[in-house]
């Protein structure tokens, strides 16, 4: 009897703490009031003169949105990944801290089993809620909507998310329509070792990536080693085509995604849910979306990786504008819409090829045949960063902003690479691509630094006598409404195979504003939102 109390007792114990957990008491990150906002020295950070860089927020965990209403209430999201569960709060524009997701007055156990799994890709405010990219508990990508009251509402559900990457950002269009991404299920077309590592294929063996129209393959087939060999005792080695699942090679023609949703692709779909529509396909990877103050679609697209059973070497990271009804020729172009086929090719990445059966690359699929007309470079990309940049979220300065010498720009968040995992096992050394905030003229094409640590390199990679508030991993930049900008870091996380190793609480949010006029100041202007309430995360 004894006994049979003490196990009941655990486990009670047990659910207790889950339920705490998943209730959001965790502590959450420091919110520094307008008096204490730090300045940031330039001798760690260099930013554009007339302007002042302050230290917002810190502590944050993997924070990958931030968003706002408006009023100047701000809102940010924790993505979800690592060992890390998605968060989503904020500070209302009087002051009080809220709290969307978990909702703290609900628990799993007795109330709303609502649950968001990560990443949480993006997230935009609008008609008085959030709405917000996410999988779900089988991997597959959803948009729902938060209301502050803590009820939600799925917009569209079963989106095609269950490989490498998942739904990405979300904004919403001049006409009140949500416009989000899907990135793809594989780095280059091909199920390979590489997605092994992420771990995917052994949860949802039967994904390959989705298509928008009905392909006609060339007919190559890729030499995989085959990770299930020991395990039931088959071939060492396995053969993959293009678009079909692992060990699969057996079809020339792939149709279209039978549900009508594909990946690697930008959608767009009423608020309410209804009428969705394929914008654009043949994107690997949406990260960041925008409208320009001429109503035009942008987006960041993250280039394809050494790595898997077709690496591809020094694919850049590209700013492209969306045109309705466009194939962007993944897999068969590169982000800036040159043919793989023109890449260059170093020793050691063409012996990386030759394991594959091949000893060059070449286009997978017969463009002709499929009805798929080549992009033009010239039209539809308007800035490139080096590969390996992690061209993530980004902001169009407008004529209203404060920053109006930088008027018609786009403001762009690199996040660095991801080696090892993205350069075949090497780690980089003396090259730090990334870790910055750049602007691109889109008219001209040209890309220049807007914010970056003078060491060229982010914080982890510092002397800590000389590391300062230097940034991390930039990963979102947004205009508040009073004109000012906010910059979203990741904070420090590593690749531990193909998944990420997230350092908690390194996570930071800085805002960038028009030096105070008046007398010599060393704080930064007001803050659009009030402190935090001394029982919610702390405020300084």
């Amino acid at each position: 009897m004894v006994r049979r109390f003490i196990v009941v007792s655990l486990s009670w114990v047990a659910m207790m703490l889950v339920v705490v957990a998943m209730s959001g008491c965790a502590v959450g990150p420091t919110l520094y009031s307008a008096d204490k906002a730090k300045v940031v020295d330039r001798k760690y950070v260099e930013y554009p003169a007339g302007y002042e860089l302050t230290l917002v927020a810190d502590g944050l965990t993997a924070p990958s949105a931030v968003a706002f209403g408006p009023d100047g209430s701000l809102f940010i999201a924790e993505t979800g990944v690592g060992r890390f569960n998605p968060r989503i709060y904020g500070w209302r524009a009087d002051g009080t801290y809220v709290s969307v997701y978990p909702d703290p007055n609900k628990s799993f156990f007795f109330g709303d089993r609502f649950r968001l799994y990560g990443p949480i890709g993006g997230m935009v405010f609008h008609d008085g809620a959030l709405y917000v990219t996410h999988r779900d508990e089988n991997g597959m990508g959803v948009v729902t909507r938060l209301n502050l009251d803590g009820t939600h509402r799925t917009v569209i559900a079963d989106l095609p998310a269950q490989g490498d990457f998942a739904v990405t950002d979300i904004i919403v269009s001049s006409t009140g329509r949500l416009v989000f991404g899907v990135g793809t299920a594989t780095n280059s077309g091909v199920v390979g070792i590489d997605n092994f590592q992420v771990g995917w294929p052994q949860q949802h063996p039967e994904v390959s990536d989705q298509t928008y129209v009905d392909l006609k393959l060339l007919g190559y087939r890729f030499n995989t080693p085959n990770p299930n060999s020991g395990l039931f005792g088959g071939d060492d080695v396995s053969v993959t085509a293009p678009f079909q699942a692992f060990g699969v090679s057996n079809q020339t023609r792939v149709p279209q995604s039978r549900i009508g949703k594909p990946n690697g692709a930008v959608y767009s779909i009423s608020t309410t849910g209804g009428d969705l529509r394929v914008e654009a396909h043949g994107v690997r990877l949406p990260r960041g979306l925008g409208y320009s103050d001429f109503g035009r679609l942008y987006a960041t697209n993250n280039g394809m990786e050494l790595r898997g059973t077709r690496p591809i070497q020094d694919d850049p990271d590209s700013l492209i504008r969306i045109v309705q009804n466009t194939w962007y020729g993944w897999p068969d172009f590169t982000t800036d819409l040159r043919p793989v086929s023109e890449l260059p090719l170093n020793d050691a990445t063409r012996r990386m090829i030759v394991k594959s059966g091949y000893p060059d690359l070449s286009a997978l699929i017969d463009h002709g045949a499929s009805n798929l007309l080549a992009p033009n470079r010239d039209a539809l990309v308007n800035g490139v960063f080096p590969a390996l940049s992690g061209a993530a979220k980004f902001d169009f300065v407008s004529d209203e902003s404060v920053f109006r010498e930088f008027r018609g720009n786009a403001l762009v968040a690199l996040s660095g690479d991801r080696a090892p995992f993205a350069t075949n096992g090497q780690q980089l050394k003396g090259i730090d691509i990334g870790y910055k905030v750049v602007s691109v003229d889109v008219d001209t094409k040209q890309v220049r630094d807007f914010i970056h640590n003078t060491k060229g390199k982010p914080a982890s990679a510092i002397a800590k006598n000389e590391v300062g508030d230097a940034m991390e991993r930039p990963v979102d930049v947004k205009f508040a409404p009073d004109g000012t900008l906010y910059i979203l870091d990741f904070g420090r996380m590593r690749m531990r195979g193909g998944r990420e190793e997230i350092i908690a609480k390194t996570g930071r949010l800085y805002r960038l504003a028009p030096l105070p006029t008046g007398p010599t100041s060393t704080q930064a202007a007001p803050l659009t939102f009030g402190p935090t309430p001394a029982n919610q995360p702390a405020a300084r």
